[in-house]
């Protein structure tokens, strides 16, 4: 997988190594999936590995192997703003109770390029998503204006719904600021008019990246092909059975979709 598709991985799921913090999707979704079938949303990626474009769509509804009530997600990676030729995909059954969380994936598939659709073993879902359980509830939002203690030293603000510009025009948007005393360490920008995550904006300033809604819709239809269930599963044992880019990096490294009768 390519430079940009390994780290955008790694930011939005929260993929592995295991230590690496939660994703900006998972941090950034809301409690309870509610969008309905054929939402989709596309942003504009500015920082990080290089500039780049995400795309996100549900597809189809069905019960998860728990019988929740689920949606399946699409999420494509790439460099241009209609996705054409997407870098890395992803399909992800997801529990609508739960929302984009790492409990609420119940099912995986993956793909680079133009490679098959690949899914991730259940057992292997910990390496792309983190350990359910290991992530903190949500705080409940503070009120308009106002200003509560959010953990280590940090502060957490919220101000009224207010207009605000964005590449896909005008929405009213609640802004969310985080502060570690006088530093901002992120900016959210919640508006309902944007579907699927709800999320217009996100700007992490001490690293100068940020995620920005581009266009939406009503109008998705499915776009990957689910292998067949027969195919073989991405597994972590052996590990030689990963694709090389999916490959657990070592201590050394580290130093300073659904079966087609479910599918509309």
């Amino acid at each position: 997988m390519s430079t940009l598709v390994c780290a955008l991985s790694l930011l939005l799921l929260g993929a592995a190594p295991a230590e690496v913090s939660r994703g900006l999707l998972f941090e950034a979704a809301p409690g309870r999936l509610d969008a309905r079938v054929g939402e989709w949303v596309t942003y504009q990626m500015k920082g990080g590995p290089q500039p780049g474009f995400l795309r996100l769509a549900v597809v189809a509804e069905q019960k998860d192997a728990q019988g929740r009530d689920a949606v399946w997600v699409e999420m494509e990676l790439g460099q241009h703003p209609a996705l054409k030729a997407p870098l890395g995909q992803f399909l992800m059954l997801v529990a609508r109770g739960t929302g984009l969380r790492t409990e609420g994936v119940s099912r995986l598939f993956v793909t680079q390029g133009f490679e098959k659709l690949q899914e991730v073993d259940s057992a292997a879902l910990p390496f792309f998503l983190g350990t359910p359980g290991n992530q903190p509830p949500r705080p409940a939002l503070p009120p308009p204006s106002a200003r509560l203690p959010g953990g280590q030293g940090s502060t957490v603000s919220r101000g009224p719904p207010t207009p605000l510009m964005t590449l896909a025009g005008t929405v009213t948007a609640e802004p969310l600021e985080v502060r570690y005393r006088q530093l901002v360490l992120k900016r959210y920008w919640v508006s309902r008019e944007v579907p699927i995550l709800r999320l217009a904006k996100i700007e992490f300033p001490p690293i100068r990246y940020s995620l920005e809604v581009r266009d939406y819709g009503l109008d998705a239809r499915p776009r990957l092909v689910p292998p067949s269930p027969s195919d073989k599963k991405i597994t972590l044992e052996p590990a030689s059975s990963l694709p090389p880019h999916f490959q657990p990096m070592s201590h050394s490294d580290t130093d300073p979709g659904p079966p087609e009768d479910n599918r509309p």
